[in-house]
């Protein structure tokens, strides 16, 4: 069983598109304390990707994968960045 994590942090850019069908985007997420973790965005990634900005306040909920990348399955984006 995966255990699942919470995280606060800013992203450092713009979200990637990773793969189109299923619509997988990458993102790198500084944390509060500092530490720069890549994330991956399966569920729901069309709205992260219409959401989230670079330099956005996210919080996050996931598990790592065995590449030791941050899946997310849910998310909040505090700021927009216009």
């Amino acid at each position: 069983m995966t255990q699942c994590i919470n995280l606060v942090g800013t992203l450092q850019s713009e979200p990637k598109l990773i793969k189109p069908d299923p619509v997988m985007l990458y993102v790198s997420i500084i944390t509060d304390d500092g530490q720069t973790l890549h994330c991956i965005v399966v569920s729901h990634a069309l709205d992260f990707f219409y959401r989230a900005h670079a330099q956005s306040k996210i919080a996050a909920y996931g598990h790592f994968n065995q590449r030791h990348q941050f899946v997310i399955t849910k998310y909040f984006v505090w700021a927009q960045v216009s």
